[in-house]
């Protein structure tokens, strides 16, 4: 009877990947730098549930390059620039500007709605890209 309560217990703790909440303490998994600016950061979870937390969305995109992962792979998550709540990053949508002062001049933030991600862009003199899109950028 235990041996069947634990293994309940245990699938209900499986499920799709969720994005952790980002401490005082977290650093950059790339350059180590601490995540003071939480509009710009960006996670990944693979399907094991580790975690790398990122100061800049520019940051997650290198790491992934870097360490050969596909885009499609672990589960991304992107801080919405405005409101500041965790998107699902592949249906996010993303403004990308030298004008924006991301922490490691990554120049990306993510939007949730299409409206303010195309009125942002136009602010900044940006163009608006999709998740697929951020992987074609340099």
């Amino acid at each position: 009877m235990l041996i069947i309560a634990l293994t309940a217990l245990a699938a209900c703790r499986t499920g799709p990947p969720r994005p952790i909440d980002i401490e005082a303490s977290d650093m950059c998994s790339r350059c180590r730098m601490a995540i003071s600016q939480n509009r710009y950061a960006a996670e990944l979870v693979d399907r094991d549930g580790n975690v790398w937390k990122f100061d800049d969305i520019g940051c997650m995109v290198h790491y992934t390059r870097d360490h050969g992962l596909e885009p499609r792979l672990p589960t991304y998550f992107v801080m919405d620039y405005q409101s500041q709540h965790w998107l699902n990053a592949a249906r996010a949508l993303y403004v990308r500007s030298e004008e924006i002062p991301s922490p490691m001049s990554g120049g990306i933030v993510a939007f949730e709605n299409e409206a303010k991600a195309e009125e942002f862009s136009r602010s900044v003199h940006g163009a608006v890209l999709t998740f697929e899109g951020l992987w074609n950028t340099k």
